[in-house]
């Protein structure tokens, strides 16, 4: 007879689903996508070789071996859980925290306030990079979390949305062509989102200044040599002047999003779980840490 093994993870989300009674909250719970749990609970079902759960309007329910599974897997996580909380300790030393430079004054404070909370012992090392480069750093392993612009391409947990804005200096003329630009280095999804704008608008635009340092995007605006494009919350935090009702083309709105390493120490989830919580309140319930 050829034994199979169970992931534990597929059971820890049957049981969530089970819970929460939805997918979605599952996957805010587990820090992973609506689509990535319906893959885990099929996996999970095809692996057993049968139906599990069955949902209507007003329910999920177990099936009769949904039942039985269930009785399993809350013994087997059960006890994983204790043997972890035995021999590992839960808060790692040093914990990577990935942010594009413009979100750093904006969300870092209230994450370390989460972290000097939560985990008081642990080293936090932060990592400056565009939101590309991150999301590709933390499916590496290279980092733990990551607070970043989302890609549409790249699976992440919402955190809010915000505006994008154009700012200049309170003097600067707009109406010099081509229009001169600072913003972030390529690769830049508002770098992106700005050029795409003004393009589709018909607008002579030059890139003049670019940096991969949001102070010195900040300088060249302070100064008068071009404008900018950010998200509100940035442009705010920093007192810019804020273009509008200025003939320039509307920008969209950015996701801001959470990545966590896969497989990630469970402190990492709950601090990544914390984050969410201030940062987001009214958007995504956090009412357990999962392991």
């Amino acid at each position: 007879m050829t034994l199979l093994n169970v992931d534990i993870d597929l059971l820890r989300t049957f049981l969530t689903v089970l819970e929460t009674q939805s997918f979605t909250r599952t996957a805010e719970r587990l820090l992973r996508t609506q689509p990535a749990i319906s893959q885990q609970i099929k996996k999970l079902e095809e692996t057993v070789g049968t139906p599990l759960i069955t949902r209507d309007r007003k329910a999920i329910s177990p099936t009769t071996t949904g039942l039985v599974v269930k009785s399993y897997a809350e013994g087997i996580i059960g006890l994983n859980d204790k043997m972890l909380a035995d021999l590992v300790d839960a808060a790692p030393a040093k914990i990577r925290i990935g942010v594009p430079d413009d979100y750093a004054a904006v969300y870092l404070p209230e994450l370390f306030r989460v972290a000097a909370r939560r985990l008081p012992e642990t080293e936090i090392t932060c990592h400056a990079d565009l939101s590309r480069n991150l999301s590709k750093r933390v499916a590496n392993g290279d980092i733990d979390l990551a607070i970043l612009t989302a890609d549409p391409d790249t699976p992440s947990l919402h955190v809010i949305s915000e505006q994008l804005v154009w700012v200049a200096a309170p003097d600067f003329d707009i109406a010099q062509r081509p229009l001169p630009l600072v913003l972030f280095e390529d690769g830049c999804i508002i770098r992106d989102a700005a050029t795409s704008a003004l393009k589709n608008g018909k607008i002579p635009h030059r890139i003049s200044h670019s940096s991969d340092a949001n102070t010195m995007i900040i300088t060249v605006i302070n100064g008068g040599h071009a404008i900018g494009a950010m998200p509100r919350c940035t442009a705010e935090h920093a007192g810019l002047h804020q273009l509008v009702d200025c003939n320039l083309p509307p920008l969209p709105s950015v996701d801001i999003c959470l990545m966590v390493r896969d497989r990630a120490n469970p402190a990492v989830r709950e601090l990544a779980l914390g984050a969410i919580a201030a940062l987001s309140p009214d958007d995504i319930a956090v009412d357990s840490i999962p392991a």
